[in-house]
């Protein structure tokens, strides 16, 4: 029956453009997210119109991508695009998340304004900002280009393979009949077509499993780059703690250097009507090791307080003979400083 022999005829045909159809959601859920970003410059002056293009090319250039990239802190270079029209300059940023091209298309309008006041500022031309950098739209996936592509590949397919079925069931004329070469070289043909299909829709998924497996690895490298910048905030921290550290032992060292230098003060006359007992002798000088033992005893004190006990310890340290004994000259400090600790009132 005729209506049968359509059905028999055309099924290769729906069955490639489902098959296309598939093949194109496949490759959209393989495609990474991408995101595009605007921004505009309005171009003033005298040489606007003169200067416009040159602006454009260096928009489009390697000088203001590496700035980008080098601000951002950047694994690659940026994907940026620049257009004029007429007076306004738009430029244009691709990244994998809405923020990250928002940015990029911010430093790199940021940039461009800079670059054209140095090179064109001497001849009257300026870069306004028209309107802030904002996200446009995704770029990434696109279902429907895919499926569109997809599935016309595979009803091309599929004709190919129905087209023979059809001319098998079609009614031959009388007294004709088929020319073998003819029927051999349109088999050839649709072989052919076949197998060149079969390698583009290939190719297409080995495409966009790349384009994925390069999405993953721009991802990973964005966060190596913010390690490294916590990384090195921290060494920044670190760095002035260790300049403020300085700066604390040399005022110390200062004022050590300076109470001994000055000279003991001259002792209090005693009231000549009551006569003072005399101050018990001392054993023998301060010694640095001692003092080392009180100060390490001292567990409950307060941080200020023990690191100012152990800068001093530090300096006098360099006065002491080999025994640990201080000289005599340092009794006074030694006193003040170190008067508050239980049990060094008397020196040993």
């Amino acid at each position: 029956m005729p209506l049968e022999r359509v059905a028999r005829a055309i099924w290769p045909a729906a069955a490639g453009l489902v098959l296309g159809l598939a093949i194109g959601a496949a490759w959209t859920l393989l495609q990474p997210d991408r995101y595009a970003a605007e921004t505009h410059l309005v171009l003033s002056g005298p040489s606007a119109a003169r200067l416009a293009p040159a602006v454009e090319t260096l928009a489009n250039g390697s000088v203001v991508q590496e700035n980008v990239r080098q601000t951002l802190r950047l694994s690659n270079p940026p994907d940026l695009s620049a257009s004029l029209r007429k007076s306004i300059l738009d430029i244009r940023a691709k990244a994998g998340s809405r923020e990250r091209a928002r940015q990029i298309d911010a430093e790199a309008a940021q940039v461009v304004t800079q670059l054209v006041a140095t090179r064109f500022g001497s001849q009257g031309l300026q870069a306004t900002l028209l309107d802030p950098a904002h996200v446009t739209d995704q770029t990434s996936p696109t279902p429907g280009r895919n499926l569109l592509i997809c599935g016309l590949l595979g009803l091309l397919v599929g004709g190919a393979l129905s087209y023979p079925r059809w001319a098998r069931g079609a009614p031959q004329p009388e007294g004709g009949a088929v020319d073998p070469e003819a029927e051999r070289r349109l088999k050839k043909r649709v072989d052919e077509v076949t197998k060149r299909e079969r390698a583009l829709a290939r190719r297409a998924g080995e495409l966009a499993k790349r384009e994925a497996e390069l999405e993953q690895r721009r991802g990973e490298l964005e966060q190596l780059d913010a390690q490294l910048k916590q990384r090195d905030a921290a060494l920044d921290a670190s760095d002035q703690q260790l300049v403020a550290r300085a700066g604390a032992i040399a005022a110390s060292e200062r004022e050590l250097e300076a109470r001994a230098e000055a000279p003991p003060p001259p002792p209090e006359p005693s009231p000549e009507a009551v006569a003072a007992p005399p101050p018990p002798a001392r054993a023998g000088s301060w010694n640095i090791n001692n003092l080392q033992r009180l100060v390490d005893s001292q567990t409950d004190a307060s941080a200020e307080q023990a690191e100012e006990w152990t800068n001093y310890l530090f300096f006098l340290r360099a006065h002491a003979a080999s025994d640990g004994s201080l000289p005599p000259q340092f009794d006074g400090l030694i006193e003040d400083v170190f008067g508050a600790i239980d049990g060094s009132s008397t020196p040993e």
